[in-house]
């Protein structure tokens, strides 16, 4: 299965991806694919992010195009979903998972399919619609999303075996480590920040009293 075809899969018939992934473990030419199509859809799915930050109609847009930080709209896209590979990889390894980072990877990253493709369509849609329809064009956006929170869902019980019970407890722990890992970063971006802003200070202050 290739990997336009695994993208085509995903979003028709997830599990059978799942299980794709599964059977092609040890295989190092399918390995390499993966990379490659890891690469390709975090491509894809940068530009359709940026594509939606222009070219969708001003009434619905939720950043304004003149104060978009690019950066920081990629992370909001991206952070999310490698912070959930992490932890769920995480939970998944010490819940007795079958599940290897490679392939937590790469399924979570196909995950991004149905953004990739319909996003395109959807920001194309708001140039006729205008603020009375902006809860429909919520709807279609927040769609996108709960289609991918289910795919991420679906992909941790296939891909590990689980029952229903252990996938909904892994999911839980899965999204407050999530929140753990970004306390954790805050709080260390607020200490360095801090410690910064203190030398900074004090080198002022010795120049100050020589």
């Amino acid at each position: 299965m290739t990997g336009l075809k695994m993208c085509v899969m995903m979003l028709f018939h997830p599990i059978v991806v799942g299980e794709h992934i599964k059977r092609q473990r040890g295989n190092e030419a399918f390995r390499r694919q993966s990379l490659c199509t890891v690469i390709v859809i975090l491509a894809a799915a940068l530009g359709v992010n940026i594509f939606s930050i222009y070219f969708t109609h001003y009434p619905l847009s939720s950043v304004s195009v003149r104060k978009a930080n690019l950066l920081l709209e990629t992370g909001k896209l991206f952070v999310p979903v490698l912070t959930w590979v992490l932890a769920s990889y995480a939970m998944t390894t010490i819940l007795d998972g079958a599940t290897r980072m490679g392939e937590a990877m790469l399924y979570n990253v196909l995950t991004l399919v149905p953004y990739v493709v319909f996003t395109v369509p959807v920001v194309l849609l708001s140039q006729v619609m205008d603020a009375n329809t902006a809860s429909l064009y919520g709807v279609m956006t927040g769609g996108l999303i709960v289609w991918m929170a289910v795919l991420m869902i679906v992909g941790i019980k296939e891909m590990n075996e689980y029952s229903v019970g252990k996938t909904v407890l892994v999911v839980l722990l899965t999204v407050f480590t999530m929140a753990v890992i970004w306390a954790t970063i805050v709080l260390l971006f607020t200490i360095c920040s801090q410690f910064v802003t203190m030398i900074r200070e004090v080198y002022y202050e010795i120049i100050y009293r020589l």
